[in-house]
């Protein structure tokens, strides 16, 4: 492991050697860039040294949970560059970065005071982006700078950032008039139970549509939201949304699904979070069991006793809980035991590869079967053919969500494609 100062052409050399290792031998790799967000906030206040330390000893967390092989390098006052070479799987990429992130969640303490850090991670992988060692870095450095409004706090590098990056900048200052305005809305991504085929259930996904920056999806609404201390207003209004939708469903007469609202890490640490929830469903006369709430694996372990503590008071409430993305977050058996939890929601990166990756297929159907060994639902996110939908079906799994079911559906839309669905079966 080296882990020390360079310079970008240092960075760019090193990632030249490496790429070209990646290319001869058909392998592959990433490169991930770091930013430490508060440290440079914190270098004016602790006067140069303390700052250098506590550079130095955010790169002794980030060593410790890295690879032997894996390269590290403070770039500047706040930013790491990470090389991951020889990678089995792209989303071994995703997998440091939680590590990584995880790592740097709790305060760093030293004699000159404590830094409270708030990292986010821009990942490009080889081949996907290509082998030159600049534009690896630079797209890395676009992806950063999209992991700073996102809710998990990394971001993986597409083609699309850089016009994204561009786009969204300055929707800050407009999200909080827009939630006062109603501007937002909710569209609903269905849910089929796999044995029967009929709609059971459907994610609420929060949408934006901003006049010059269009459709701005879910996860950049929420990370505006946590960056500019809104998320507690978006979740409340987002659970008002879908309580108003499923009062109105219910009043229409006939069956009504079962709704999931996601939360965010933020949203967990707020200890007013289970009164508001209950008293949304009374005011709305929705019974909480016909509810879920989500919340990331990431974020439920980041704090396993408080988040122990939040998940029991809303369960207590009544509403189901569901893990989200679950695969990526390093949990543990014990932690699936203690969390009173109903659901499982398997990672849309090891369903998109089910049918062709060994790998992928032996981690849904270990998620499944372990769902299944603490009497919970199994959920397959991000289906997108109908061979895969069939393969989790005869795999055992309990649901499943994506364009293979439905691409998400306005409110009116998803009334009118539940009745119908219903009617069909």
């Amino acid at each position: 492991m080296i882990a020390e100062d360079f310079n970008r052409e240092e960075v760019l050399r090193y990632l030249d050697r490496e790429s070209a290792v990646a290319r001869a031998t058909h392998g592959r790799m990433a490169v991930l860039v770091l930013e430490l967000r508060r440290v440079d906030r914190l270098q004016a206040l602790l006067k140069g040294p303390p700052a250098a330390l506590t550079m130095a000893l955010a790169l002794e967390r980030i060593r410790k949970v890295l690879r032997p092989d894996d390269r590290v390098a403070s770039i500047n006052d706040d930013e790491v560059c990470i090389v991951l070479p020889r990678l089995a799987h792209p989303t071994q990429a995703i997998l440091a970065a939680v590590k990584v992130l995880r790592a740097l969640d709790r305060p760093i303490a030293h004699d000159g005071g404590t830094a409270v850090l708030r990292p986010c991670v821009g990942i490009a992988t080889v081949p996907e982006q290509g082998y030159d060692p600049a534009e690896l870095l630079m797209g890395a450095d676009v992806a950063r700078r999209i992991a700073a409004t996102r809710e998990e706090g990394y971001h993986v590098a597409q083609a699309e950032d850089t016009v994204e990056s561009e786009v969204y900048r300055g929707l800050d200052l407009e999200l909080e008039r827009a939630i006062r305005a109603n501007e937002l809305e909710v569209s609903y991504l269905p849910q089929v139970d796999l044995l029967t085929g009929k709609p059971v259930a459907a994610e609420a996904v929060i949408r934006w549509r901003h006049a010059t920056a269009g459709d701005v999806p879910a996860e950049t609404i929420v990370g505006i939201a946590e960056r500019t201390g809104l998320i507690g207003s978006l979740t409340v209004w987002a659970l008002n949304a879908v309580l108003r939708h499923a009062a109105a469903m219910a009043a229409a007469g006939g069956t009504v699904p079962r709704f999931s609202v996601n939360l965010s890490t933020r949203t967990l640490t707020d200890v007013e979070l289970p009164t508001v929830v209950d008293q949304s469903m009374k005011t709305w006369g929705v019974d909480p069991r016909t509810i879920t709430l989500e919340i990331t694996e990431s974020s439920m372990i980041a704090d396993a006793e408080r988040s122990m503590a939040m998940l029991t008071r809303l369960k207590g409430v009544g509403v189901q809980l569901a893990i989200d993305d679950f695969g990526t977050g390093y949990s543990s058996l014990a932690y699936l035991k203690r969390f009173p939890l109903d659901e499982l929601k398997i990672d849309r990166l090891f369903v998109t590869g089910l049918l062709t990756d060994h790998g992928d297929r032996q981690i849904v159907r270990s998620v499944i079967n372990l769902a299944h060994n603490f009497d919970l639902r199994a959920v397959a996110e991000g289906v997108e053919d109908a061979a895969t939908l069939e393969e989790l079906r005869r795999m055992g799994c309990d649901l499943a969500q994506g364009y293979a079911v439905s691409p998400p559906l306005g409110e009116k839309a998803f009334q009118e494609w539940w009745s119908g669905t219903l009617s069909r079966g």
